[in-house]
């Protein structure tokens, strides 16, 4: 049986969702992905072959579901968010391009990697539900308002930002780092920093929380 890793590299960048793909010469589009030297080294292979395509190294990642290729190959499919300001990317020595692709218009892409992003998309929209992940897609320090920002994108709806902010708030998932920063005329925002925890968005969310599996469920 061949095992390949495949990635899905989620940021979110000016109001949209975003994919990293890359590609070698003229070829198609693919998401970053490796062959393990064993099954022990499943994680590994999917930090490297993330690291081989754009040069992003030093972030965290989560399996998510391992895919029938048919024949004797099968795809474990892993997902990882990151803030692209922290961690630009550059063609590896391999490649001849990457890029930044919003989730909803994506390139044409290798044999069932779509079904890998649209998976990632499916179980990041789900983790809002009970963990504060936009903090993955947020550089060190942010606003309150930048956060939700992040979390509009997630959900593909606006939320209420005095809602926003007490939920945010009384959940503890951040905490002041006593800086400022001017925002146009304005009193400066507070900055915040992220402080673990759990959260849910709003009462939809708390729903959906209490629906939500223990995340083995294959791809609908």
């Amino acid at each position: 049986m061949r095992v390949r890793i495949e990635t899905a590299v989620f940021t979110a960048r000016d109001g949209r969702l975003e994919v990293l793909l890359g590609r070698v010469g003229g070829g198609t589009w693919s998401l970053p992905v490796a062959g393990p030297g064993g099954v022990a080294a499943l994680d590994q292979a999917a930090l490297d072959a993330v690291d081989a395509m754009a040069g992003v190294r030093g972030i965290s990642m989560e399996q998510l579901y391992t895919f029938d290729r048919g024949g004797e190959e099968v795809a474990v499919a892993y997902m990882a968010l990151i803030d692209s300001s922290r961690h630009p990317i550059a063609p590896g020595a391999e490649v001849s391009e990457v890029r930044w692709f919003a989730h909803d218009d994506l390139p044409s892409m290798a044999p069932g990697q779509e079904a890998v992003v649209a998976y990632g998309l499916q179980r990041l929209r789900a983790k809002t539900a009970y963990a504060p992940v936009a903090v993955n897609l947020l550089p060190d320090l942010f606003t309150l308002g930048e956060m939700q920002a992040v979390y509009e994108v997630l959900l593909g709806r606006g939320l209420d930002a005095r809602n926003f902010r007490r939920d945010v708030l009384r959940a503890g998932v951040v905490e002041e780092s006593g800086e400022v920063r001017a925002e146009g005329r304005g009193r400066p925002a507070r900055l915040y920093r992220s402080a673990g925890g759990f959260f849910a968005v709003d009462a939809r969310e708390r729903r959906v929380a209490r629906a939500i599996s223990s995340g083995d469920d294959p791809p609908a």
